[in-house]
């Protein structure tokens, strides 16, 4: 027990070093003119396409528990189920369900198959701009991830063990773990702020216009850009590592906003990542993906391994304006974690990277097949 004790203390500090560092280099955007307004729209899309929505999913579970419906019990309950039930909570557009599996795994009470048949069941946030925009396809290919899903978690379940074992219950709350000091008051104001953030996330997600000026400021851009910046300032000041966060099984408001800070900040760094590297490029990262004929598909399921729900989003903005096949998008939707592969990587690095790159076996044999004979 000392031992880990001395393990996490080293950790934590490790982490709040990790935390600094991290907040400087993206704080350090605003300081060119170049960068200034991609981290500002990065942090604002950031706000409303995803916090919004994990924040929604979280405050639905602990809603529910708080009516003594568990869903780590449920699990516990219906093994037999376990896989298609986390395969069903990630094929739920966003990543809230994904972020819940990931947790649930830290806690020991799902395997690595349910991990892997969760992460190719996920679109992510694309999900919504295909059903916003072609809902007869979305009715064609969110089945067939979740299919493709199941299938893949319990064929894999022989050699998960092998793969990446189950993690083990430690004990966790009995450990003297730092103490969170940031008062309720900032929980209640951050709470009362996702109210209008998830409308104005479906708004979002369906590919409407919400655009309010006032003076030639868009308030709502400027609303959702200080909404992320909170996530940023109380994931920095909060003395718990993120696995610690999701290892903790605990039902509270506090958690909830705690997890979907530290979601926001790994998707904000995703967000600004895909911006900068896009504008080096001058926009024409994914132009040369239309002269590559019967490699598209394999195109599209090598860029659903960049984190973030971004390069997704483009290539189903692709596919919804006829520049790829469906097979691509297929592929796409198979092997994309969306912006569950962050959290998932700083939850259980191993795992995650495990998962994305077992997810191509699945995704590359739907893409071709469909490719070819349909």
């Amino acid at each position: 027990m000392t031992e880990l004790i001395l393990y996490l203390g080293k950790r934590l500090e490790y982490f709040r070093i990790s935390k600094m560092i991290l907040s400087l280099v993206l704080f350090s955007l605003l300081l060119f003119e170049k960068t200034r307004y991609l981290f500002i729209q990065s942090v604002a899309d950031a706000y409303i396409a995803v916090t919004s929505f994990v924040a929604l999913t979280l405050i639905i579970f602990y809603s529910l528990e708080k009516k003594k419906f568990n869903i780590q019990k449920f699990i516990e309950n219906n093994r037999r189920f376990e896989i298609f039930i986390c395969a069903f909570l990630g094929v739920i557009p966003g990543c809230g369900g994904a972020i819940m599996v990931m947790s649930l795994y830290t806690r020991g009470v799902v395997s690595f198959s349910s991990v892997l048949a969760t992460l190719i069941s996920t679109m992510g946030d694309a999900a919504f701009l295909l059903l916003a925009s072609n809902p007869k396809a979305a009715m064609i290919i969110l089945p067939i991830t979740l299919l493709v899903g199941i299938l893949t978690g319990y064929l894999s379940q022989p050699i998960s063990y092998k793969i990446a074992p189950s993690i083990i219950k430690k004990n966790i709350e009995k450990l003297n773990l730092p103490l969170n000091k940031i008062p309720n008051l900032f929980y209640k104001i951050w709470l009362s702020c996702i109210i209008p953030a998830v409308f104005l996330g479906f708004v979002n997600a369906f590919n409407l216009n919400y655009e309010f000026l006032f003076l030639q400021i868009d308030l709502i851009t400027l609303f959702a850009f200080f909404g992320g910046i909170s996530c940023l300032f109380m994931w920095v000041f909060n003395p718990l590592t993120d696995i610690q966060m999701a290892s903790i099984n605990e039902n509270s408001l506090r958690k909830t906003v705690d997890t979907t800070c530290f979601v926001t900040v790994w998707v904000i760094t995703a967000f600004a990542c895909f911006e900068i590297i896009n504008l080096m490029t001058n926009g024409n990262m994914f132009n040369y993906l239309l002269f590559l004929g019967p490699f598209v598909p394999l195109a599209a399921i090598l860029i659903g391994f960049i984190p973030g729900c971004g390069p997704q989003i483009m290539i189903t903005s692709m596919y919804i304006s006829g520049q790829i096949p469906l097979s691509a998008q297929l592929g796409n939707s198979i092997s994309n974690d969306g912006d569950a592969l962050f959290p998932a990587l700083a939850i259980s690095p191993k795992v995650a990277i495990l998962a994305t790159l077992y997810s191509a076996i699945p995704a590359i044999i739907v893409a071709y097949l469909w490719y070819y004979f349909v």
